[in-house]
C-alpha cells in the first residue's frame, strides 16, 4: 500500500499543478457541455477520498462535513469560490495523503464498511479503497486536463 500512497501523492501534485495555473474566474467557470469547473473537480477527489477511507472506516473525517456535502458524488459545479477557499483545497490536497499514509500505518482505518461503487467495484477493505481511489482520482484528473482546453480566456 506504500507504493498507491506514494502514486496518491502523485496524482494531487498533478491536481495542485492544474488549479495553480488557472485564475479565480478559470477555475469557477463551467465550459459549454460540462456539469462542472475545475475547482469542483479537485474539491471532488478530497471529499471522496475522505468518505471511502475514513467515513467507511468510521473514523473522523479531515475535513469539514459541510465541505463533503458540497463536493460530494452527486453535486455540481458551484460558481462562488474565494481564493481562500483555493487556498486552503490545495493544503488540504496536500496534507491528507500524508495523514492517510500516518493512520494506515497505526492500522486505524483497518475496520471497512463494504461499498459499491458506481463503476460496479466493490470495496471491502481499507486496501481495496485506496487504490480505487488512486483510479477516482486519475479519472478527475483527466477530466480536468480536457476541460481546461474548454476554457475560453
Amino acid at each position: 500500500m506504500e507504493e498507491q500512497i506514494i502514486y496518491l501523492n502523485t496524482l494531487r501534485k498533478q491536481i495542485i499543478d492544474e488549479i495553480s495555473q488557472h485564475s479565480l474566474e478559470q477555475l469557477i467557470y463551467i465550459p459549454v457541455g460540462y456539469k462542472n469547473n475545475l475547482f469542483w473537480n479537485a474539491a471532488h477527489v478530497l471529499a471522496t477520498q475522505q468518505l471511502i477511507h475514513y467515513y467507511l472506516t468510521d473514523n473522523r473525517m479531515l475535513v469539514d462535513i459541510k465541505f463533503i456535502q458540497k463536493y460530494k458524488k452527486g453535486t455540481i459545479g458551484l460558481d462562488h469560490v474565494t481564493e481562500e477557499e483555493v487556498k486552503e483545497l490545495i493544503e488540504m490536497l496536500v496534507s491528507t495523503p500524508m495523514q492517510l499514509h500516518k493512520d494506515y500505518r497505526a492500522e486505524k482505518l483497518a475496520y471497512y464498511r463494504a461499498y459499491n461503487t458506481n463503476l460496479g467495484i466493490k470495496l471491502n477493505s481499507i486496501e481495496d479503497a485506496i487504490v480505487y481511489n488512486n483510479i477516482h482520482e486519475a479519472m478527475h484528473l483527466g477530466y480536468m486536463l480536457s476541460m481546461k482546453k474548454n476554457i475560453p480566456f
